[in-house]
């Protein structure tokens, strides 16, 4: 397998460099190896420490931790469950903890635009500032929910999690899921009628 540019914004790295970095991980016997799990989800697991930081460097280390917290207890992973789950909730476990750490960070949002985004040519340059002056205002508002709130949000609407899978990922009840993102859109929808 090729190198190919990855969220970190950095080339990924080929299964040869896996292989030497985490030998047993490439046992395979009818599992999901650890390196094919990274190398399927590291960008969303990175996406979701970002969602929930708001910070790149942040995000980098919490998806960093969690790959090594994922590596370290893969042989008691029980695989009948979806390791997607399994790493998004350590990375959103991750996040958390970083994110308490860096109480300055909560405040930073990050423009998407600059990772990749494709502006709309159908879009005046007016249009274009407009749309995104309305995506910095969402993402501040994300960033200012308290942290009980802005991670089902993140998980839903950014990763497009159902219910059950972010209970599934939070260790949540669904019902308690559902409540919080209820409440969450209630106090984004205050957020966002008090900045316009």
């Amino acid at each position: 397998m090729r190198a190919a540019s990855g969220a970190y914004g950095r080339r990924m790295t080929t299964h040869a460099s896996l292989a030497a970095l985490f030998p047993a991980a490439f046992v395979s016997a009818g599992r999901v190896t650890f390196a094919e799990a990274v190398r399927d989800h590291q960008d969303e697991v990175y996406g979701v420490a970002l969602r929930i930081l708001g910070d790149r460097d942040a995000a980098r280390e919490a998806a960093s931790a969690a790959f090594l917290k994922a590596y370290r207890s893969w042989e008691r992973y029980d695989q009948t469950r979806p390791v997607r789950h399994w790493l998004l909730r350590i990375a959103a476990n991750e996040a958390i903890s970083i994110g308490r750490s860096r109480t300055r960070e909560r405040a930073r949002t990050t423009n998407v635009d600059d990772a990749g985004g494709v502006p709309d040519p159908a879009q005046t340059p007016d249009q274009a500032l407009v749309a995104r002056e309305e995506r910095e205002r969402v993402r501040a508002a994300v960033a200012g929910l308290p942290e009980l709130y802005r991670v089902p949000v993140v998980l839903r609407y950014f990763s497009e999690l159902s219910l059950e899978e972010i209970a599934a990922v939070t260790g949540r009840p669904t019902a308690t899921v559902g409540v919080q993102l209820l409440r969450a859109r209630a106090l984004l929808r205050a957020s966002l009628d008090v900045r316009s």
